[in-house]
């Protein structure tokens, strides 16, 4: 399984990190995933929601939940917001 590092920030506590993901995982599993870590890491300043949302940083474009991050061109590096 090839697995890619992205910058993903969290508008919640302002910070922004570096997670490993892999490369093959739709969209939908890495906001659920996410959402699990977030709940952890931002001590109490993120709540884990029914709907979370991955986007493009620069754009704000959410991302469509039902591709992969490797259809959507998601690399290393990416950066993405979760709101």
């Amino acid at each position: 399984m090839n697995t890619m590092i992205v910058q993903v920030y969290l508008p919640a506590n302002g910070k922004t990190y570096d997670v490993r993901i892999p490369e093959e995982m739709y969209v939908c599993d890495a906001a659920a995933l996410l959402g699990e870590l977030f709940s952890d890491a931002a001590n109490g300043l993120y709540c884990k929601g029914d709907v979370n949302i991955l986007c493009f940083r620069d754009q704000g474009e959410s991302l469509p939940q039902d591709k992969t991050l490797k259809e959507l061109g998601i690399c290393n590096r990416t950066q993405l917001m979760f709101v």
